[in-house]
């Protein structure tokens, strides 16, 4: 049996990527192992991996290897139109959490709005307020 050429199997490689594609989501449809819960168990780990990786010099030689130009070329073949379909895919979730940061900034305004302004120093605190506010909301699981 001849091998084939590397035409006729980067041919069937991409051909290939339309049902390999369904398989793989009809796969995550499908399965009932807790996906999150075991990355989650497993954070030790890949901190450990990752330090291991900077610290051998392993992640700074990939990085490397690809380079600047590599990248940018990465990113002029596909990563505008993977960007797009991302932005596509996300629109609902974008929607709902900026629903809830927009409606947290709105009571945030309204209390910065009844504070004092026009020195200097009422203005900063103004600035201060809305940094603070935006920090204890973050914390407190307003918006994220």
């Amino acid at each position: 049996m001849a091998i084939a050429s590397l035409q006729t199997t980067v041919q069937r490689w991409q051909q290939a990527a339309s049902v390999a594609s369904q398989r793989y989501a009809d796969g995550v449809a499908a399965t009932d192992v807790d996906v999150v819960g075991r990355a989650v168990a497993a954070q030790d780990a890949l901190l450990q991996n990752f330090q291991s990786a900077v610290q051998s010099g392993l992640w700074a030689r990939r990085l490397q290897a690809v380079g600047t130009a590599g990248y940018k070329a990465a990113v002029a073949a596909k990563g505008a139109a993977n960007y797009q379909t991302g932005i596509a895919a996300g629109v609902n979730k974008f929607q709902q959490k900026m629903q809830q940061v927009l409606a947290y900034e709105g009571q945030l305004q309204a209390q910065i709005d009844a504070m004092p302004s026009g020195t200097p120093a009422a203005n900063d605190a103004r600035m201060l307020a809305w940094a603070q506010g935006m920090r204890q909301g973050k914390a407190q699981g307003a918006f994220g």
